[in-house]
């Protein structure tokens, strides 16, 4: 907030700078910029696993690196695949053909083994490397992959587990309203495989109503039998499962619905960690979100946020392993202004906080 020409920051933003700061050395790469990082190496350890990086070391055409990989339905998608990262300089064109440029390829591998930002990334890198290339060719022969198939789920149940995620969702929290949620009714969307409800209770001390809605029956089941060992702090004598506990309820909603199953305004918090860019019908997410909120409920979200509306290199990566893919900042507060939502925020271009009207 701007007030007499100074920047001034409420507690609960400078509670969630100090934490990524503290935390997270990945502010040394700034996180639109982080992402991209990532997305290019993800791609970059993709082509290599899938014997395309050797193969374009001579000049080859699209239509003659389709033929390699075999099957290949969807072509713009590769083309996307390989326009963006040229632009990275990790291809180049001879006569329309692309060539691998090996400096930069290895120039990429050196920051992902030296850089401090990058290392809570390594469980993704592992993944694609291990698995999650083979669901990257089954999207290019034109099937489907989502966060039930097995290569993604693996990678995601590991990656959202990690401390920084668990900082993430904090620093959300500390953005959204931090302790004055205790004792509020909580709508954790996309709550994934139990990671993000444990940070939520455990940030309000288990002090407060927790609703658990996944897409898949699968996620929702394993999100339930989470264990949990430490109720506000204090060890349990033996853990209990999150579906033991009385404060916490769980819904699968069917990804084509155009309605979930949950009553108007029943809920304080609306909180989404990493979901909107997965997500096939983002407006009418956020829609539902906003139907089932109170008035003056809050509205949490992060999703990977870009400058423009260019196609850029973490697009690609999204859609090559099964989501959808990032927004602008306009579109972002479109979506919410959309849905009825006021006092939009966007911070650190990956947090965003919003209040019903």
């Amino acid at each position: 907030m701007v007030s007499g020409g100074r920047l001034v920051l409420s507690f609960g933003e400078v509670r969630a700078a100090l934490r990524l700061f503290r935390n997270v050395p990945l502010l040394r790469l700034w996180i639109p910029k982080l992402t991209d990082v990532v997305s290019a190496l993800q791609l970059i350890i993709c082509l290599e696993k899938l014997g395309v990086l050797g193969f374009t070391s001579m000049p080859r055409s699209l239509e003659e690196i389709s033929s390699f990989l075999g099957g290949v339905k969807r072509t713009d998608l590769l083309q996307d695949i390989f326009e963006t990262l040229k632009e990275l300089k990790v291809f180049r064109v001879v006569d329309g053909k692309y060539v691998v440029n090996w400096w930069m390829v290895e120039k990429f591998f050196r920051l992902k083994a030296k850089h401090p930002a990058l290392k809570p990334f390594n469980v993704t890198f592992q993944g694609v490397e291990r698995m999650a290339y083979r669901a990257a060719l089954t999207v290019l022969r034109g099937g489907k992959v989502d966060l039930t198939s097995p290569e993604i789920a693996t990678i995601f149940y590991f990656q959202t587990h990690h401390p920084v995620f668990d900082i993430g969702r904090r620093a959300l929290l500390d953005l959204g309203g931090g302790r004055s949620l205790k004792g509020k009714t909580i709508l954790d969307v996309g709550c994934g495989f139990g990671a993000e409800p444990v940070t939520i209770l455990n940030y309000l001390d288990f002090d407060c109503n927790l609703i658990c809605i996944d897409f898949s029956s699968n996620v929702v089941d394993e999100c339930m039998h989470t264990p949990v060992e430490r109720i506000a702090g204090k060890p349990l004598p033996s853990p209990k499962l999150l579906m033991e506990l009385e404060n916490v309820s769980f819904i699968t909603v069917d990804p084509s619905a155009e309605r979930w199953p949950i009553p108007d305004e029943s809920v304080d918090v609306a909180f989404t960690f990493s979901y909107l860019h997965r997500c096939d019908h983002p407006q009418r997410a956020i829609r539902e979100c906003a139907r089932i909120l109170k008035r003056n409920g809050r509205f949490l979200l992060t999703t990977m946020i870009k400058k423009g509306e260019k196609l850029t290199v973490t697009d690609v990566a999204i859609r090559l392993f099964g989501g959808n893919r990032s927004y602008s900042r306009r579109e972002i507060k479109e979506f919410l202004r959309n849905a009825g939502l006021e006092d939009v925020k966007i911070r650190f271009s990956f947090f965003v906080t919003a209040r019903k009207s």
